[in-house]
């Protein structure tokens, strides 16, 4: 049961892509309600308040979840909150249709790309009458503009999204009049117009993000070309959002009002939904909440098969983990299993690949290289480190508590009893809250080893590898920045090994070579221990039965969330 799921609902979709390139809080009657509104703006180190009194005669849909905000800048933003809120109030060139992760769409643009015979240039038509919320126009050198920002202020920004898709691929972008874009890329890539429909594409309004510098949390209201509007929040409260007067595109919105509620614990969260305080629980309530809200009356489990990865960031530049030895001797003492099996009773499948069964490719190198847990083969590469049981590795392990679920703290208690199992390893678990915890893991300066979680950015093999690999690796540290390079350089052969056989899978277009050349560098990464991957399990959206996904679109019954992730609120209706 654990590995199949996956492949039978995901190897259809990546094949096509491959081969191609309670009660109820709606209101419906007349209510008074006062909001007290924070916000923060960075680098300013203040806070202001306001309070708003508004009488509400519509039609609002209520949102829990216990996934906070790292960031609404479009050039920093890199965590799956943060793409949802910029995607549903922006829009992209291309963007994948509700539900799907096979059906890429344009977005803002007329038409698909006229990409050069070399495949390094792309030209763009963009769509006519586009407005950000606040009445400015989008025009081909606005749009310019704001991905020149991505690239030359994004690699500083504290979340690393520019270093992950943007400099890799992109050296820069030029608007030849007010409604063409020429993308110069740095390399063919046969995967750029995926990368296009990212949230980082998405044109930035610059009333609003200055061209030199990130304003991970500007004052609401928070302005995209897309079908809603910011108009407040309160950081680790609540996000109110309401339609875009000026949006013209295909997803306008079907309610008057959504309002994201932020709870710090998903019983929490449960609890809220059952009382009728929100409408529908999205992310993370883990597999026992779930299986538990399956039996209320009047909810419904909606279970999204695209799951997400979870999987250890080792810096390879920091003791203990440059030594090669000891990053073995953790891969080979992990045992999934026993994670799946105490902590989630099955319902999560253990990951023996940075890329999950179904992608191009896919194999499982962490199984046949390490064959897990090996005891002896973990012990000898202990001792080849100089570790004894009289000289015990002492070893930090980072996490954060709430971020991926409650459940974190319990998995990690299980590898850390398992490693401490081996008798030359002592570990010490540190628990940190998301915000700080994801811009210090990933910039690769301050922990040693931490947990992370991954959705694709865009359903290719490519995107489970390159962000581990590239400028840095999300704080691996595989690779160091080089004059002219826009990948970095490997800190050894093996890791230059590396980087060379993804810039070829990059720009083959023969898609048997392709997966061989994803196989090859899956084996390197293993023996690498780039990252060490752990298990994946399906995301679940849990609502209330008045709310409505569109029929139109794929998985009505996840409310439109498909593979990809992608929550568009836009299709969402009620009864009530």
């Amino acid at each position: 049961m654990r590995r199949r799921f996956w492949v039978v609902a995901l190897i259809a979709a990546f094949a096509l892509i491959a081969a191609a390139c309670g009660g109820t809080s709606t209101t419906t009657t007349e209510a008074t309600t006062t909001t007290a509104a924070t916000t923060t703006t960075a680098g300013s180190g203040t806070t202001q308040a306001t309070t708003t009194t508004e009488a509400m005669t519509q039609k609002t849909i209520i949102i829990g979840t216990t996934d906070t905000i790292a960031s609404l800048d479009p050039a920093d933003a890199y965590a799956t909150r943060d793409w949802e809120l910029i995607k549903n109030t922006g829009e992209g060139l291309y963007k994948w249709a509700p539900g799907s992760a096979s059906d890429l769409e344009p977005g803002l643009a007329t038409d698909f790309p006229v990409v050069s015979d070399d495949g390094l240039t792309y030209t763009v038509t963009l769509k006519d009458g586009v407005k950000f919320g606040d009445g400015t126009d989008l025009t081909a050198p606005v749009y310019a503009d704001s991905i020149n920002r991505l690239l030359t202020i994004g690699p500083d920004c504290p979340n690393g999204v520019a270093n992950a898709l943007a400099t890799p691929y992109l050296d820069s972008v030029e608007a030849t009049d007010d409604h063409t874009l020429v993308f110069h890329l740095t390399q063919a890539a046969s995967y750029f117009l995926q990368i296009l429909a990212t949230a980082p594409y998405y044109p930035a309004d610059p009333n609003i993000f200055p061209a030199d510098q990130c304003v991970l949390f500007p004052d609401a209201p928070v302005y995209g070309v897309g079908p809603w509007v910011i108009t407040q929040y309160t950081q680790q409260e609540q996000v109110v959002l309401e339609p875009n007067p000026y949006y013209e595109g295909d997803f306008k919105p079907q309610v008057d009002q959504i309002i994201v509620k932020y709870y710090s614990d998903p019983q929490t969260m449960a609890l809220a939904l059952q009382n009728g305080e929100i409408d529908i629980a999205w992310r993370f309530l883990g597999s026992e909440l779930v299986q538990q809200l399956e039996d209320v009356q009047d909810v419904t489990v909606g279970t999204i098969n695209g799951g997400s990865i979870r999987y250890l960031i080792l810096n390879h530049t920091m003791a203990p983990f440059d030594d090669d030895n000891v990053r073995k001797a953790v891969a080979s003492i992990i045992d999934r299993d026993e994670i799946a099996d105490q902590v989630f009773s099955g319902q999560v499948t253990p990951l023996y690949s940075q890329v999950p069964p179904g992608f191009l490719g896919a194999n499982e190198a962490f199984d046949t290289t390490y064959q897990s847990p090996n005891m002896a083969a973990a012990q000898q590469y202990l001792t080849d480190a100089g570790y004894s049981t009289s000289n015990p590795l002492e070893l930090d392990l980072y996490y954060p508590p709430e971020h991926y679920g409650t459940t974190t703290a319990d998995w990690m208690q299980v590898i850390k009893q398992e490693l401490e199992s081996t008798g030359m390893i002592n570990v010490t678990l540190n628990s940190v809250e998301w915000s700080t915890y994801v811009t210090a893991l990933t910039g690769g300066d301050a922990y040693s080893a931490g947990v992370l979680g991954w959705f694709f950015d865009y359903p290719d093999p490519s995107n489970y590898l390159e962000p581990f690999v590239y400028n840095g690796g999300e704080g691996t540290n595989v690779t160091k920045a080089a004059e002219g390079n826009s990948f970095g350089v490997g800190i050894d052969d093996k890791s230059q090994q590396l980087v060379d056989l993804l810039v070829q899978a990059a720009t083959e277009t023969d898609q048997s070579v392709r997966a061989d050349l994803y196989g090859q560098a899956q084996d390197v990464y293993a023996d690498l221990v780039v990252t060490l991957p752990l298990f994946f399990e399906p995301e679940h959206v849990v609502y209330a039965s008045y709310i409505h996904g569109d029929p139109m679109y794929d998985s009505p019954d996840t409310l439109n969330i498909g593979p990809t992730i992608e929550f568009n609120y836009s299709t969402l209706t009620t009864d009530k």
